[in-house]
Formats: structure tokens, C-alpha cells, sequence
């Protein structure tokens, strides 16, 4: 891809480590996404990652959308458990 702008590279490319820490990739129902964690037990859909035209057409996972996590889970990759949280 190529990318032309007058706009330095800081702008375009936003690299700050505290907001990519804050995303997380999971699967809920059949579908994988990536949310964004906020405060307390709720989580925000940021995008889908699915190749299924429905699950863009469903409004329970437009983005933007509010989750409720169900229970904590373990984000390293070592880990056995399912990163479900709804």
C-alpha cells in the first residue's frame, strides 16, 4: 500500500503502546473480533474479523457495540483456555 500525504508520519501512524495494550482479539459466538477494554467488565467492539457478510449485517456486533465480559481469561499465547468473554 501506498500512502500519499503532506501529514507527518507521527499523525498517520499512531504507535503509542497504552493504546494498542488496551485491544485484545477474542471470539465470541462463532465470531472473532477485536475489542477494546475499558473499565471495569465491559469491553467496546473496535472491528470483526470475519469473512461472513451476516455478521456485519447483525447490530449486536456493529462496532462500537458494549460487551459485558462474562468472566476474566488469560491473554498469553501459552495459554490452553479459549479467550471467550461473552
Amino acid at each position: 500500500m501506498i500512502l500519499y500525504t503532506s501529514m507527518p508520519n507521527e499523525l498517520v501512524f499512531n504507535t503509542a503502546n497504552e493504546d494498542y495494550e488496551k485491544h485484545a482479539m477474542i471470539e465470541m459466538n462463532g465470531v472473532s473480533m477485536t475489542v477494546e477494554h475499558l473499565d471495569g467488565n465491559q469491553c467496546r467492539i473496535v472491528n470483526l474479523l470475519s469473512t461472513d457478510p451476516n455478521h456485519y449485517l447483525d447490530p449486536n456486533l456493529q462496532p462500537g457495540t458494549i460487551l459485558k465480559k462474562s468472566y476474566n481469561y488469560d491473554q498469553s499465547p501459552s495459554s490452553s483456555q479459549n479467550s471467550s468473554m461473552i
